[in-house]
């Protein structure tokens, strides 16, 4: 195991003065990073634990913005019956996030830090048209999640700059969100391929925005702008579903590894996005399977 210099923050100042005095990274829950420290894959010497930083964990609701603090766990968010009612599907990816102690300590910040293109949080989050808060000693940057993933762990982040919060507002109603994850065994599995799906329906009963957003599929959790395309102003139900299910096959580019091949993500992304999306209706009131 790599030898890594440790420092605490006890609060934001304390943060940033620590960021700018080691060029340090920044950990939270630590349960991405101390198995990249086992395998000596961690990317920096120097680490930064701001997990007892107070002001970055919270959930809290502003009119139909909910905005949720960097370190707040995902036992807090399974917690929280704000989020159930606003983001089921936030919800549903934060149940298939490893153990309960996994659960106890990881943070939505830190997945998105982390920026794995199976991140189970990431499609959720893209769905619900999240927006990130970056913050650092010089000031505030706030961009749309998507502009923050950048590759394979790879996010936007300048040095001494750190992820906030997330936020997102609520869809108007009737509206729901699903997220539905495939892995090779039940529990503590990587995504092979994920999707997460939410709809607003107008009064007519017809699709007034529709968002689709996959894992595991690309270089980055991605949106389907093409899915969505043919969401718009539809009705929901089976045809729909499936037409926009090929439709999302343009915005991906799957590949091969040890848990799945790339033809396998395709198919497999395919029949999720119209799960997904059945699934979003039924929480809208819709009829799951019509």
């Amino acid at each position: 195991m790599q030898e890594i210099d440790f420092y605490r923050a006890d609060s934001l100042d304390d943060l940033y003065r620590l960021l700018a005095e080691t060029g340090g990274r920044v950990i939270a829950g630590g349960t991405d990073a101390l198995v990249q420290m086992q395998r000596d894959a961690f990317p920096a010497a120097v680490v930064i634990d701001a997990s007892r930083i107070a002001d970055l964990r919270y959930i809290r609701e502003d009119g139909d913005r909910i905005e949720i603090g960097a370190l707040t766990t995902y036992a807090d968010l399974l917690a929280s019956s704000l989020v159930r009612r606003a983001a089921p599907s936030l919800i549903a990816a934060a149940e298939t996030v490893g153990a309960p102690q996994t659960r106890a300590r990881g943070t939505l910040g830190g997945n998105i830090a982390n920026a794995s293109p199976a991140g189970d949080t990431l499609p959720p989050l893209l769905a619900l048209d999240a927006s990130v808060t970056l913050s650092s000693a010089r000031g505030v940057r706030i961009l749309p999640l998507g502009e923050v993933l950048r590759g394979p762990r790879q996010t936007c982040l300048e040095p001494g700059e750190i992820i906030a919060s997330i936020a997102f507002r609520r869809l108007p109603q009737p509206s729901g969100s699903a997220f539905i994850k495939l892995s090779n065994r039940r529990g503590m599995s990587i995504a092979v391929v994920s999707v997460a799906a939410a709809l607003a329906l107008d009064a007519a009963g017809r699709i007034a925005e529709g968002r689709v957003a996959l894992g595991a599929v690309a270089p980055t959790a991605v949106r389907s702008p093409a899915a969505e395309s043919v969401l718009a102003g539809e009705v929901p139900g089976a045809e729909t579903f499936r037409r926009a299910a090929r439709a999302a096959l343009d915005d991906i580019a799957p590949i091969g590894d040890v848990r799945a091949t790339a033809a396998y993500r395709r198919e497999a992304a395919a029949r999720l996005v119209v799960r997904a999306l059945n699934g979003a209706w039924e929480h809208a009131g819709g009829r799951a399977g019509a």
